[in-house]
């Protein structure tokens, strides 16, 4: 598969070019695009541009040096881990409007939305008994999930108002920009004749998600190496994956989303199930069930933890068993029947309401013919097509990571075929690059045996993904 590394590095070159020259087609179609923003380095912080670009540099050196098996040692991987963390932080603060920005879309009721709606919705009890009628009043996001957002975010405005309580008088800093923001957006919301929270979050609220959301997805590399070693990679092509993720621009650009949490939960599900022991399986039911509750999407994981649980530890493995599956699915249903018991939490009906609601707001307004095109083009810009086409040469890899390849990409084709998502695929479908990742690691170094220990793609594609990320984050807006 020689011919997709070279197709996949000439078209992220050429995808990069044609951000920073705004070609038309380069945003996405008419229909729904993203907003170009003004070129160049215009409204940048100096400071955090430098850093951003440093860090950026770092991660392309720590990827090849995995790829060469020249990074080793337990340490690699929490240094991964930092400076994935910091690069999407760097990146996130260079931004016109820089931390302000973020701010500003965590306390918005239509950008990130999940902070506002767990203020304004009723208490816990209420909200599970009927979530369908507690959502009615609330925004697109919150009617759209499952409340697990909510519930989260109440926990953590709980930490917040603690630490408010701690710390010493008067607020500097970003604390002031994260009050103003949540201030602007109550008297937006005032001013439109919309409800209003009797209580807003605390701005520590906002300053702890700023941080948390970027940090969740930095920590996917620790079950992404895990996946990649039970699926038979070896430890510097696992390294490798792990530093391919880091580079993803989805993962930073969409800086804050709940979807960067999501993959932390998804791959170590499948991680999980690809070990041995029916108390793995069921951990790694638990952790599913809570990514489903977080958002419906992660449904459309469960295949892929399936196969990480069938072909994970190799083909000679003994947890194949009735028991194990069973644990499986236990872990995934427990906490479930455990909220419609004790709380009263219709799964059904939420679901279903949520599904209506998303067809109307989002499904329904947009033309299915044309996402066909447009869906595979959003996923690939935002992946990379340095990392999406080597990862389709996986489906010519021997078992397991074959049957892996095959999962992964058919899943994605069904949701296509489906046309339940109609654009935003580059955020919607983020939980799912982990994978890609891995595959395409595990294409790019098949070849290590050979006496050529590396190939030249290897050595470029972090390069590749990091002149692709740093052009569209100058080109482009993706959150406001």
């Amino acid at each position: 598969m020689y011919w997709l590394r070279r197709l996949g590095a000439a078209l992220t070159l050429g995808l990069a070019l044609a951000a920073l020259a705004r070609l038309p087609f380069a945003n996405g179609p008419a229909e729904w695009e993203w907003a170009w923003r003004p070129p160049g380095l215009a409204g940048w912080s100096p400071a955090a541009a430098a850093a951003a670009g440093l860090l950026a540099v770092a991660l392309v050196v720590l990827a090849r040096w995995a790829a060469a098996g020249r990074l080793a040692g337990r340490a690699a991987l929490p240094i991964l881990a930092l400076g994935a963390w910091l690069f999407t932080l760097a990146l996130a603060a260079a931004q016109p409007g820089g931390f302000g920005r973020v701010a500003a879309s965590l306390a918005s009721r239509h950008s990130f939305g999940y902070l506002w709606d767990a203020a304004l919705a009723p208490p816990a009890g209420e909200l599970l008994a009927d979530y369908p009628r507690a959502a009615r009043g609330l925004n697109q996001h919150a009617r759209t999930h499952p409340p697990g957002p909510l519930l989260a975010l109440r926990g953590l405005d709980a930490l917040g108002a603690r630490l408010a309580a701690l710390a010493p008088p008067g607020e500097r800093g970003v604390l002031a920009t994260a009050r103003e923001a949540l201030a602007r957006e109550r008297q937006r919301a005032g001013d439109r004749g919309r409800p209003v929270p009797a209580r807003l979050p605390s701005p520590w609220t906002v300053v702890l998600l700023a941080l948390l959301l970027p940090a969740l997805s930095a920590l996917a590399v620790f079950p992404l190496h895990a996946l990649a070693r039970r699926l038979g990679l070896a430890a510097p092509d696992a390294l490798f994956a792990a530093a391919l993720w880091a580079l993803v621009p989805a993962r930073s650009l969409f800086t804050p989303a709940l979807d960067q949490a999501l993959p932390l939960l998804l791959v170590g599900a499948a991680a999980l199930a690809a070990g041995e022991g029916w108390a793995r399986r069921l951990a790694a039911g638990a952790a599913l069930g809570l990514a489903a509750f977080l958002s419906y999407g992660a449904l459309a994981a469960v295949p892929l933890v399936a196969a990480a649980a069938w072909w994970g530890g190799g083909e000679g493995r003994r947890s194949r068993g009735l028991a194990s599956w069973a644990a499986l699915a236990a872990g995934f249903a427990l906490p479930w029947l455990a909220l419609a018991l004790f709380a009263g939490y219709d799964p059904g009906a939420a679901f279903a309401a949520a599904l209506a609601d998303h067809r109307a707001l989002a499904v329904a307004p947009r033309g299915y013919l044309t996402w066909l095109v447009w869906n595979p083009y959003d996923f690939a810009l935002l992946l990379g097509p340095a990392v999406a086409l080597p990862a389709i040469g996986a489906l010519a890899a021997p078992r397991p990571l074959r049957a892996v390849a095959v999962v992964f990409w058919g899943t994605l084709y069904l949701l296509l075929l489906t046309g339940g998502v109609r654009g935003e695929v580059g955020r919607i479908w983020l939980p799912f690059m982990p994978w890609a990742c891995l595959l395409a690691a595990a294409a790019v170094l098949a070849p290590r045996e050979e006496p050529a220990a590396v190939p030249s793609a290897a050595a470029a594609l972090p390069t590749l993904q990091a002149v692709l990320l740093l052009a569209l984050a100058t080109s482009m807006v993706f959150v406001r």
